[in-house]
């Protein structure tokens, strides 16, 4: 069968999978965002199309990008936590796509996953914290 026959063949399904991943994930993943991981999961030999789709409507800098937990509704949150309690991972880290692969497709995606407890937000924090200042080359 000829790729594009396949490919019109296959559009209502692809359609279904890419409403199944927007409902799933949430309100900050957009249709065709969507559409183009449905895609790289699906048909993998398909990425010249999705990284000429992400040429063509350019946007935020490529790869995978995560919100700000405490900025979230309590809905939600509460939402998000239950998935994750009974899936383990994002929507999105479910369809195993290689972050690389995205990236070097051009596909912006703001995905999410567990939020810090307040242990490792401590932590992270005191981290960031202990590490000296980065000085510029030019001001050396």
């Amino acid at each position: 069968m000829k790729l594009p026959t396949a490919r019109w063949l296959l559009t209502p399904l692809r359609q279904l999978r890419t409403r199944q991943l927007m409902a799933r994930h949430g309100p900050t993943l957009p249709y065709d965002t969507a559409w183009a991981l449905i895609a790289l999961h699906g048909a993998p030999d398909e990425t010249a199309l999705v990284r000429a789709w992400a040429h063509e409507n350019h946007g935020a800098a490529p790869g995978v990008h995560y919100d700000h937990w405490h900025t979230l509704s309590t809905p939600e949150q509460h939402r998000r936590l239950t998935w994750l309690r009974r899936h383990g991972r994002s929507p999105i880290r479910l369809l195993q796509l290689d972050a690389g692969l995205m990236h070097s497709t051009g596909l912006h995606v703001l995905g999410w996953g567990r939020p810090l407890d307040p242990a490792e937000q401590h932590s992270a924090q005191a981290l960031r914290l202990s590490r000296p200042a980065r000085r510029s080359p030019c001001h050396a």
